[in-house]
């Protein structure tokens, strides 16, 4: 299957994958994996992404008051799924789609809100939105960052591209891809998604005049993720990193520094 060419928009990005994306799932080698397959889960998930999101952005609006059926039955899949025994990018792929689709649901539990950041108190006790175990994914209840730092973030599935596919549901963090993760195509997505973030006014800004080369504050909170990778948080930067902002990574006279996180919603409103 042919790449998607290096400087593409997002619009040829989004007509690419819709002519691509029934070829992988009719070769997806989990078909018959529980009630539903996988290769239906995640067609449905795709024409759902495809519906409600746009430039990286959700349409929750909408979403919430169409409540397709859909939508019901790819997050019953996820409950139900038993991934431990596939392949280790199948099971990564799905673990970056249950994060993803389950932020999506936590947020349209509670629509409208201005951020993730605005859920706090239940029961007398502070709980934020990315710690509360409202998430049935593969027979348990989780929280999202169980399964992001428990699960995606440690062995075997760990792979520090993993935080370019993450969307917590924020306009400062990577945008949602308008297509599932799929194993067998997995190393492109994730390489796309960190070029293409990292590039944006989000993942980096150069500021010539200081000499400083301010990157996303993902780079700052899993340093260490960075550092076990290549080295360092530059060394690793400065492979995704393109034109000024790749040779500033590269020169030691730019200090690093860390942009301020959009934490408003990722919502088209």
């Amino acid at each position: 299957m042919p790449g998607l060419p290096e400087g593409s928009t997002f619009v040829q990005m989004r007509l690419w994958l819709l002519v691509t994306l029934g070829l992988a799932m009719a070769a997806s080698p989990l078909a018959g994996q529980g009630t539903t397959d996988a290769g239906d889960a995640y067609a449905g998930y795709a024409a759902l992404l495809s519906r409600y999101v746009d430039d990286g952005q959700v349409n929750y609006a909408r979403w919430r008051v169409d409540d397709p059926p859909a939508w019901r039955r790819f997050l019953a899949w996820l409950e139900s799924a038993e991934p431990s025994s596939w392949p280790a990018a199948e099971q990564r792929a799905f673990w970056i789609n249950a994060y993803n689709a389950r932020v999506i649901a936590g947020v349209l539990r509670r629509y409208p809100i201005e951020s993730v950041r605005d859920v706090g108190f239940v029961g007398g006790r502070v709980r934020g939105f990315f710690d509360r175990r409202e998430h049935p994914v593969a027979g348990r209840m989780r929280t999202l960052d169980g399964i992001e730092k428990e699960i995606l973030l440690e062995q075997p599935l760990w792979d520090p591209r993993i935080h370019w596919a993450l969307s917590c549901g924020s306009r400062g963090c990577p945008w949602l891809r308008p297509e599932p993760y799929l194993g067998d195509r997995l190393d492109t997505q994730l390489d796309f998604q960190a070029r293409t973030f990292l590039n944006s006014p989000n993942g980096n800004r150069l500021d010539r005049d200081s000499r400083i080369l301010y990157l996303t504050s993902i780079f700052d909170w899993y340093k260490d993720d960075f550092v076990r990778a290549a080295g360092s948080v530059r060394a690793y930067a400065a492979q995704y990193l393109t034109g000024a902002a790749a040779e500033a990574a590269q020169d030691d006279s730019y200090r690093i520094d860390y942009l301020d996180y959009d934490w408003s919603l990722n919502d088209t409103r």
